[in-house]
């Protein structure tokens, strides 16, 4: 008797380990959806969402948001909207054609609430035109 007739049930249990490991692997391992692609839980003006959830954001914590806003400060870092939202925004963003007082609309995730500066922190932020 050859080896693939001895063996047959040692061979489809191995093809099975296989397969199974494979797609484990593959679920685990899969690319996380980009922030510029989920659908935003809120959509509004920065105040607006500051006023409706005040300093408990906690609930908020990894959702995503748009907002529109005036600009209020620009860095290197980031921008501030209306004085209390700060955006981090994502590496493939151009920050040069902002300008302060322009009227933007940013969406991003909400990473939490400083309560030092008062400012609602937004991270891996886009422009949406």
């Amino acid at each position: 008797m050859s080896f693939l007739k001895k063996n047959k049930k040692l061979l489809i249990i191995l093809s099975l380990i296989a397969i199974v490991s494979f797609g484990t692997y593959s679920y685990i391992f899969q690319k996380p959806q980009e922030v510029s692609e989920i659908k935003p839980s809120f959509e509004g003006s920065s105040k607006e969402f500051i006023t409706q959830n005040g300093t408990n954001i906690s609930e908020w914590n990894s959702k995503i948001i748009q907002i529109t806003g005036t600009i209020s400060t620009i860095n290197n870092e980031g921008v501030v909207i209306d004085e209390n939202v700060f955006c981090q925004f994502s590496e493939n963003q151009n920050l040069n054609t902002l300008k302060e007082n322009q009227t933007i609309t940013i969406k991003g995730m909400v990473i939490g609430y400083d309560d030092l500066l008062n400012e609602l922190k937004l991270n891996q932020c886009t422009l949406k035109k």
